[in-house]
């Protein structure tokens, strides 16, 4: 039918001037970017290394390894090998970089480089390090780069119309309309 026939040429159209011109266009994506990448933020974030140690004795260990620079894995072995300690699972270890409110044991601690004080949750000791504290920040393209390319759509879209609107007229068929 003739509709479906506008259907799909409406449809490969705006393929061609919106859906991947914005997919293609890696220049004009990078300029929107640029221009716009104060919308695409990470808030506040922390890269940290959390241990969950299974006595306190296995924490202050842990703290200690962490104050002379050792990376998680590192203090995770030494820790689970230490004679004192004597607990081959004592501490595990996870490390990565959170958001405020993303992960509990983060949140229960103040914000500031290096090892904070060790507290108790679930019957463990926990030890978080922080290897750095970021700011908020934009976002690289490559980390927003399917919210970018969506909102460059958008703005094409939103231009290719605006050129019909001004290229012509039209207008309302109010008795089809009804």
């Amino acid at each position: 039918s003739e509709e479906y026939r506008d259907g799909i040429l409406l449809f490969e159209l705006t393929d061609r001037k919106v859906w991947s011109k914005a997919v293609k266009d890696t220049a004009g994506l990078k300029a929107f970017y640029e221009k716009n990448k104060t919308n695409y933020m990470w808030g506040d974030r922390a890269d940290v290394d959390i241990y969950t140690c299974s006595t306190e004795a296995a924490a202050k260990l842990v703290a200690k390894a962490a104050k002379k620079g050792n990376d998680y894995e590192a203090v995770t072995s030494n820790v689970n090998q230490n004679k004192k300690v004597n607990d081959a699972h004592a501490v595990s270890s996870r490390t990565g970089r959170f958001n405020k409110g993303e992960n509990e044991y983060v949140d229960k601690v103040v914000w500031k480089k290096g090892i904070a004080p060790m507290f108790t949750a679930d019957g463990k000791f926990i030890a978080v390090n922080f290897r750095e504290v970021l700011p908020a920040q934009p976002k690289s393209l490559e980390e927003a780069k399917g919210l970018v390319t969506a909102d460059f759509q958008n703005v094409l879209e939103k231009q290719w119309l605006d050129a019909l609107r001004a290229k012509y007229t039209w207008s309302v068929n109010q008795s089809v309309l009804q």
